[in-house]
């Protein structure tokens, strides 16, 4: 075989796509989507499903500076006081406390330990 053809094979084969910032968040934001599959998200792109996984990755550890410009982004939190219900009957399991978040509701029944409490919202605010 001629070896400027083995050349041009060789080049062909190490190409790698690449991928503007842009896009990469664009496929952050439909894997983040309610019942988005991240490997669908990567085959309609024609990306590896592996590095688009680095990406969310990324994304959520707040890698990409666009982050918050992509409206995006974790919001302030502040611990106040509350007035908290007591239920009627001893032993009832209402809900004291529902925090809705993108992808679920967390619901505290009953009376919720305050330290339970603080542990949680430090580690949604990364403290």
């Amino acid at each position: 075989m001629d070896q400027s053809k083995q050349e041009q094979r060789s080049t062909a084969r190490r190409r790698r796509r690449r991928y503007t910032t842009a896009q990469k968040l664009a496929m952050v934001r439909e894997c983040l989507e309610p019942g988005a599959s991240l490997a669908g998200v990567a085959l309609a792109h024609q990306a590896n499903a592996n590095m688009v996984r680095k990406w969310v990755v990324k994304f959520q550890r707040g890698g990409f500076g666009e982050a918050a410009e992509s409206g995006m982004a974790l919001l302030p939190v502040a611990v106040r006081a509350a007035a908290v219900r007591v239920p009627a009957k001893e032993g009832a399991s209402t809900v004291t406390l529902e925090i809705e978040m993108p992808r679920g509701v967390v619901r505290f029944y009953g009376s919720p330990d305050p330290e339970l409490l603080n542990r949680f919202v430090n580690a949604l605010t990364g403290r």
